[in-house]
Formats: structure tokens, C-alpha cells, sequence
């Protein structure tokens, strides 16, 4: 059947229809109807302004860490055992999301979810000490961690598994776009001379505000006399199927842990979370120390990571969506290759007193420190640059992949589980890397540490690349000149 397997999309809705054309499914659907088009675009808009609510409460912590460290006394290690008491927290809510969403919906646990998050958000300001500040802090990424599993289950309620991705990519932006809204909204605060025990304030006030219309969110369509979707692609639930690693008489956890394809994707997205969470945390703090500018002026500079984050989760779909089935795989690997030489560009673009050198020229009006002005830039480009080869293999690697070996709905979300366990270990580890190294050693070596790690997981995404492409020749789901 010429073209009908050459894809496996990740943003359907960007797609032009052709594959259910080709698998000559027309029949009406629920799904189909005006109705139920109109009340899918409010559901996608209040996700994405109810996980934006959580961000708030989650990125004000990276914005606060330069006050922290000059105010109030704090050391890096002290900071570090902040954060890795969050991550930790945050891989263990991971885990116990599914049992959450499971037992009592995507809505009230996206509520609940949020409601602590708030509450954990003003408490962070009632006192100053290391171990208190760990306590809270991990507190809060526990209930955050629940968020993203419900607006996943609140999505799958909503689309069928074959248009299920592109929504869920959608919602992500709330990753990206809510994050650099975010930093902007909070860092303008502290610009205008607001402490950091006000910043975060506010960030639970704009919480609570966004946590109103979340209220409104259908869960399910039958919140509003609506049937459920039906499945009308049965060629792409058959594209999945075939890289499924339930292919045996095993359908539980063995299957998973035995195959090779689980925890490459696995490894990879560790070092990307790691990587991520390492530039998310400490974006901050890294320009205010390397280019010397104010910590509120570097709050809004930071905007740029997230900011070039949404490009790249957009762009990494799109690409995935025309991309013929023997190619999917180069995708996130040209990425990871693109991020390694990004992050050493990164290190050799690290200036050590260019922000001293950029003040005095803004002072004294010097022609002659161009180049310096130019460094200043290149360095903020770079941490852009980092950001848009890092964002794409993440949406892809938990998003499409994972979907792939789960070989559809049905086991997603035990494949979603180790995967995502596994891979935010490197959220626990993003402390070690960007705080602990950075401290003793400074940010060239701990960016020039991200540089191997980068390097190991593209050797990881091309092994990958040519497991997944063996798996769909051994099972006659391409042929070899399948280039279209």
C-alpha cells in the first residue's frame, strides 16, 4: 500500500489528512461534530493556561536563587540540596501520578495539583533557613509532578490515540511559552524593585487568578453530553504496533526492561532533562554571574531559554509529521548531535569579565568595545541555541517514541512511567552538575561535563535510530525504498 505506512505523526492536527484518506476511514464520528470541535479548543486553551499557573510556582524558585545566594546568605551547596530535594520529590509524584489521574480524574488531580502548588508557593516565604526551604520546595514538585500526567489524561479523554499527540504537544507549550511568560511577568517584578519573598507572592497570586477558569476544564466529554472519540485511523494505530515492545506472550514489566529501544530512549532523555533542568534552574544565576548584569535584568534574559524551547518543540513535531518511517529516528539525532556542538559553543563562548568590560562601555560610551557588546550577545545567542536543539528530542523522545514501543493507548502509560522515571533521574542529578561543579570548578567546566554527556547520548540516539529501523524491516512494515 504505497504511503500509508511512511508516517507516524506527532502533531496530527498539523497534518493534511492524507493518511485517513489512504485508509479509507470516512465513517462520522463523535468526534466530528461542531460541538465537540469547539469545547476540544477550549479544553486545549485552558490546559495550557492552568499548567502555565503551575510554572509559576515552579520557576519562581530559579529566579529567587541570585537573592537567596547575595540576601540572605545562602551557599551553592546550600541551593543544591534545595533543588535535589525538589527533583526528588518531583521523580516520586512522577510515579504516583498515574495512581492519582487513575483513581480520581485528570480534572481534580490538575486541581489539587495546583491548589498545593499555591499554597507551598506563600509558605516558601515565611522563613529563611536551608532545611526549610528543601522541605517546602519538595513539597511543591511533589504536587506539581501530578500536573502533566493530568493534562494528559484529560487530552486522551478527548482525542482518540492517533490524534491524542498533537494535542499533547499543544499543551506543552505551557512548558515553553508559559515558562518565558513566566520569567518575564516575575523578573519585571523584581526589576522594579520587588523582593524575592513579593516575587513569589505574586506568583501564587497569578496562580490563584488562572486557577479559576481551570475550574471550567471538561475532563471528559460526557462533562458536557458528549460521546467519546472513536479510533477512524486504523493505519496509524498499525504503525505503532509494529514497534511495540509487547510483541511476545509478556505484556508487563519485563517487557519493557528487556528491550534495548527502552532504555536508549531512556538514557537520552535523562541527559536531555539533566541538561534542561540544569539550564531552567540556574539560567538565571549564570548570566548575573558571567555577564555581571542585575539580577532582575538577567531574570528577563533568561526568557530566552524557554522562549527558543516552544520554536524547538514545534519545529521537532513538524519535522517528525513528514518525515518517512526509516528517517523518523534521525530526527532527534541530528538534534542531540546540533545541542552537543551548541553547548560547546556555549563553553567557549563563556566570558569571564564581560560584563564588567560591557558596563563600562554602556558608561563611558566607548566606541571601541564592540567586540565586547558582540560577546555579551553571542553568549545570550548560545543559551538560545542550546534551548532549540533541546526541546525538540524531549517532546519527541516522551511524546511519539514512547507511544511507538507502547504500541498504542492501551500501554502507554506503563511505558510513559519507566521511561519518564528513568529519565528524570537527571532532574536529581542537574544539581550536581550545574551547582556543585560549577561552585568548585566554575560554569566552564560544568558546561564543558554537559558537552560529554551530550556527546554519549547522540551515540545513544543513533544506536536507537538503527534498532528502530531494524525492528521496522524485520516486521515488513518498510521497504527499502521507502524515501518519500
Amino acid at each position: 500500500m504505497p504511503g500509508a505506512n511512511e508516517r507516524t505523526a506527532l502533531l496530527r492536527g498539523a497534518s493534511n489528512g492524507s493518511r485517513n484518506q489512504n485508509s479509507g476511514s470516512n465513517r462520522e464520528a463523535p468526534q466530528d461534530s461542531a460541538e465537540f470541535g469547539k469545547w476540544r479548543k477550549w479544553v486545549l486553551t485552558l490546559l495550557v493556561t492552568t499548567y502555565t499557573a503551575y510554572y509559576f510556582c515552579k520557576t519562581n524558585l530559579s529566579l529567587a536563587i541570585p537573592h537567596l545566594e547575595d540576601e540572605e546568605g545562602l551557599k551553592r551547596s546550600d541551593i543544591t540540596i534545595v533543588l535535589t530535594s525538589g527533583y526528588i520529590m518531583y521523580l516520586a509524584g512522577k510515579f504516583l501520578s498515574g495512581l492519582c489521574v487513575d483513581n480520581f480524574g485528570g480534572k481534580k488531580t490538575l486541581l489539587a495539583g495546583l491548589i498545593g502548588s499555591i499554597v507551598t508557593s506563600v509558605a516558601f516565604t515565611l522563613k529563611v533557613h536551608p532545611a526549610y526551604f528543601a522541605t517546602i520546595r519538595g513539597v511543591n514538585q511533589l504536587f506539581s509532578s501530578v500536573g502533566w500526567g493530568a493534562c494528559v489524561k484529560i487530552v486522551r479523554g478527548w482525542y482518540p490515540p492517533s490524534r491524542a499527540a498533537h494535542a499533547i504537544a499543544v499543551a506543552s507549550l505551557a512548558e515553553t511559552l508559559g515558562d518565558a511568560l513566566v520569567r518575564v511577568t516575575l523578573g519585571s517584578a523584581l526589576l522594579y524593585g520587588l523582593s524575592w519573598q513579593g516575587m513569589f507572592l505574586v506568583s501564587a497570586a497569578v496562580a490563584g487568578l488562572l486557577f479559576v477558569p481551570a475550574c471550567f476544564v471538561p475532563g471528559v466529554p460526557s462533562d458536557k453530553d458528549l460521546d467519546d472519540p472513536v479510533e477512524k485511523d486504523e493505519e496509524a494505530h498499525e504503525d505503532m504496533k509494529a514497534r511495540s515492545v509487547f510483541t511476545g506472550d509478556d505484556e508487563g514489566l519485563l517487557a519493557i526492561v528487556k528491550d534495548m529501544r527502552v532504555w536508549l530512549l531512556a538514557a537520552q532523555l535523562l541527559v536531555v532533562i539533566l541538561v534542561r533542568e540544569s539550564f531552567a534552574s540556574f539560567v538565571s544565576s549564570l548570566i548575573a554571574s558571567e555577564l555581571e548584569l542585575s539580577k532582575a535584568t538577567s531574570s528577563i534574559a533568561s526568557a530566552i531559554f524557554p522562549a527558543m524551547g516552544a520554536i524547538s518543540s514545534i519545529a521537532g513535531g513538524v519535522l517528525l509529521d513528514k518525515a518517512s518511517q526509516n528517517r523518523r529516528g534521525l530526527i532527534p539525532f541530528a538534534s542531540l548531535a546540533c545541542l552537543t556542538v551548541a553547548l560547546l559553543g556555549m563553553w567557549a563562548a563563556t566570558p569571564e569579565s564581560a560584563g564588567d568590560k560591557a558596563l563600562q562601555i554602556l558608561k563611558d560610551g566607548s566606541s571601541g568595545g564592540g567586540a565586547d557588546m558582540k560577546q555579551i550577545a553571542l553568549f545570550l545567542a548560545m543559551i538560545g541555541m542550546i534551548a532549540l536543539f533541546l526541546y525538540a528530542p524531549k517532546v519527541i523522545i516522551d511524546g511519539a517514541f514512547v507511544m511507538d514501543l507502547a504500541g498504542g493507548a492501551e500501554k502507554v502509560g506503563s511505558v510513559t512511567a519507566f521511561v519518564t522515571g528513568v529519565g528524570y533521574i537527571g532532574g536529581i542529578l542537574s544539581p550536581s552538575i550545574s551547582g556543585m561543579v560549577a561552585d568548585a570548578r566554575g560554569w566552564p567546566d560544568a558546561i564543558l561535563l554537559m558537552v560529554g554527556l551530550s556527546a554519549v547520548v547522540t551515540g545513544a540516539s543513533g544506536l536507537y535510530w538503527w534498532l528502530d529501523l531494524k525492528k521496522l524491516k524485520g516486521s515488513n512494515n518498510i521497504t527499502e525504498d521507502n524515501d518519500a
